[in-house]
């Protein structure tokens, strides 16, 4: 008998499961929870880790998978060694589930490699979703984490410096749906500033891959800021923009006092 292999996916990607080669984590459960004699002789299932499972959630399932009565008939290998998902450090997230790659990985000088790992309890996926694809935002929020994360492994470290940043350009072509398998995340920086340690900037080209094909191509502008120095201008700027608030506010209150006055 020839082994199957089937990939696994998180419950929101449930409507890509259907009609293929694909369960959900809820589904998945539910097998290793069956009477062994109830599931077919078919062979060892080997199964492949998909999108939308954190690493608490992977963690719980293969806890469940050991004590499960039909362990033997599947093949977890492919889930013992998976991508690092960045840590809070580098990705600049508080919350675990919201970081969206790998710990990146250089390839060459200018050129590095992450890996597209969506938590399907990510604050970009409590809403608005098909179950099918994976939404654009999850790219560009996943590039935009990556361009941190390369600059904070690669560029910043060791710096004393406590650095702020700064998204000054972005743009992006869809080529094709990308849905919820295995996808990296090609960067390549294209121009850089360093020479200032109190501000470096960056241009970076990304793509992202999913199944030999890019899916989504990525430009993004950069700057790394001292922060002591963003957060002045941050508050420099929002005690102006109040005023401006506050000077048109009243000036409405006025225009609208007296045009009641008048009728």
């Amino acid at each position: 008998m020839s082994n199957r292999i089937i990939l696994v996916v998180g419950n929101k990607f449930a409507s890509y499961a259907l009609g293929k080669d694909a369960i959900t984590v809820s589904q998945l459960k539910g097998l290793l929870s069956l009477p062994v004699q109830m599931l077919p002789n078919q062979g060892k299932t080997t199964l492949l880790p998909g999108q939308g499972m954190g690493e608490q959630c992977i963690a719980d399932l293969l806890k469940e998978a050991e004590n499960s009565p039909n362990y033997k008939m599947f093949d977890f290998s492919l889930w013992r060694n998976l991508p690092k998902r960045a840590g809070q450090n580098i990705s600049h997230k508080h919350k675990p589930e919201n970081t969206l790659i790998s710990h990146p990985r250089q390839i060459s000088q200018d050129i590095f490699e992450l890996q597209l790992l969506i938590d399907e309890n990510c604050e970009l996926m409590s809403d608005h979703q098909s179950g099918q694809h994976v939404q654009g935002m999850i790219l560009i929020e996943a590039v935009r984490q990556a361009t941190v994360a390369i600059t904070e492994t690669y560029f910043l470290k060791g710096s004393t410096t406590q650095y702020a940043f700064v998204l000054n350009d972005m743009s992006v072509k869809y080529n094709n749906f990308s849905f919820p398998v295995t996808a990296s995340i090609t960067c390549r920086i294209t121009e850089k500033d360093i020479d200032n340690p109190k501000r470096l900037s960056f241009a970076i080209e990304a793509d992202v891959v999913q199944c030999n094909t890019c899916v989504s191509s990525l430009c993004f502008n950069i700057s790394a800021i001292d922060k002591l120095r963003i957060d002045r201008q941050e508050e420099l700027q929002a005690t102006k923009a109040q005023k401006r608030y506050l000077a048109h506010a009243y000036s409405d209150y006025a225009n609208t006092t007296s045009t009641q006055i008048a009728s």
